[in-house]
């Protein structure tokens, strides 16, 4: 095997002109391997799984992924660990759930002692590139553990970078030669609110912009939100939801189309076939389904079900696989198709689906969210029913616990607890062993203090 050796550097940072810091994380020099396939780990932020247009959604919000999507296996049950960035997305890069990383609360930084899935394929011989334009997936916080070169938004939190920018940089990766396999991490933030799309593809989704009457964290969304003054719900009529609605899904259709012009650049250099490429999200996005909106308020399936794509290398078909899945389950998934063996990771290998059988036995799904102004509390989904235990949330509800019929009820609107004591007793029982079975280590080191408070306030991260 021809060897190709890193340079080692010390880590530096250094500016671009387009307000996009990098940092070279790689201080020691190690070998290259030549030849193993390309992986590319997308994480499309604040992204539902129900409005894309291959999950049947109404509008064509995702025909940009229509070729990705033609030869992945489409976990269409996938669902996050927690419905925000910090603990969920710490979960796709490590393959450890909420209460085994311990990254629970904004500014948490990860423990050098946690593996990443970067640092485990770059130990193996791959070069590592990242590209986040989330404030809470930063070198700061520790996510660019691994990484030969991470790219961050160094703009206000309110004005990150387009994703074209970033699927610019990855297209000028696909066409630069080389001989060692890489693994590329891309996080673009659009479907975050407050849905940013360039002036010039806002009309592409509907013919026209969306309406504007929405406004991310103002009016009764802000209100409702922030200053926990629920009656403000009395004020959200259809045709504000429709404006939340239409911006979201504009936001939905920038992206992916961005995404698309990605996994054209791979297919018309002749390496998208042999690479492995997940599509994901760290979270969903609340609609006022619930009552309320954005994310890591509750632990409904609208912030916790998410999209999930794997595309094998040599896979040229669609499978869809309907049996719930993790986004946890991401790292064991990478790791076993580049044949890395680890077994201390809380997720498993979903690559015995790409045959599309259901190879893998049923497991109950541990939820967890830990933000004290917002909500603490736990939850767990097994044989069709959701449980959730609220220790308090926004709402004001305390020591409260909800039952779901997932099955009869996937949108979790009747809540079932009153009638059902022995169920009740039984998934609270399932959920404190898991809680047991997962939970461990050290509280980490928190940097929120050398954050910027005012634009963590302005983007809803803090209230």
């Amino acid at each position: 095997m021809m060897l190709l050796l890193r340079l080692a550097a010390c880590s530096t940072w250094f500016v671009e002109d387009d307000g996009v810091e990098i940092t070279v994380t790689n201080e020691v020099a190690t070998p290259y391997r030549e030849g193993g396939p390309d992986v590319v780990l997308i994480v499309l932020d604040t992204l539902r799984a129900d409005h894309l247009s291959q999950a049947g959604y109404p509008l064509e919000t995702s025909p940009g992924l229509d070729k990705l999507s033609e030869r992945s296996v489409r976990f269409e049950s996938a669902w996050a660990p927690s419905p925000w960035t910090v603990p969920s997305t710490t979960s796709i890069l490590t393959g450890q759930h909420p209460l085994r990383h311990q990254l629970r609360r904004y500014g948490d930084v990860l423990s050098p002692d946690v593996n990443t899935l970067a640092e485990r394929v770059r130990l193996a011989g791959w070069h590592t590139l990242a590209w986040s334009y989330n404030v809470s997936v930063a070198p700061r916080l520790g996510h660019a553990q691994g990484f030969d070169k991470f790219t961050k938004n160094t703009g206000r939190v309110l004005g990150y970078l387009p994703a074209g920018r970033m699927t610019q940089h990855a297209i000028d990766w696909v066409g630069t030669p080389r001989t060692e396999p890489s693994f590329l991490y891309l996080q673009p933030m659009n479907c975050h609110g407050p849905y940013r799309v360039p002036k010039a593809d806002r009309k592409r989704l509907l013919g026209r912009p969306p309406d504007p009457r929405f406004v991310y964290y103002a009016g009764p969304m802000g209100r409702i939100l922030k200053g926990s003054l629920l009656s403000a719900r009395d004020r959200v009529d259809e045709a504000y939801l429709t404006s939340l609605r239409e911006q979201y899904d504009t936001a939905i259709r920038y992206e992916t189309d961005q995404i698309g012009l990605l996994i054209d650049a791979l297919d018309d250099a002749g390496r998208l076939d042999g690479a492995l490429v997940i599509l994901t999200s760290d979270h969903g996005e609340e609609l006022f389904e619930h009552g309320g909106f954005s994310h890591g308020y509750s632990l409904h399936q609208e912030v916790l079900h998410v999209p999930l794509w794997v595309k094998f290398p040599g896979q040229r078909t669609e499978v869809v696989v309907t049996d719930p899945v993790s986004t946890v389950d991401v790292t064991p998934t990478v790791l076993d198709v580049l044949g890395v063996s680890d077994t201390s990771l809380d997720g498993r290998s979903l690559a015995p689906y790409q045959a599309g059988s259901g190879a893998l036995p049923p497991r109950p799904l541990l939820f967890d969210v830990h933000w004290p102004k917002r909500i603490v509390a736990q939850g767990v989904s097994d044989g069709g029913w959701k449980y959730l235990r609220i220790d308090h949330d926004y709402q004001g509800r305390r020591g409260t616990e909800e039952l779901f019929d997932i099955v009869a009820d996937p949108d979790e609107l009747v809540e079932l607890s009153g009638g059902e004591p022995a169920r009740i007793a039984s998934m609270r029982s399932l959920l404190e062993g898991l809680v047991g079975q997962f939970s461990g280590g050290v509280l980490p080191a928190n940097v929120l203090s050398e954050m910027d408070r005012e634009q963590l306030e302005a983007l809803g991260y803090l209230e």
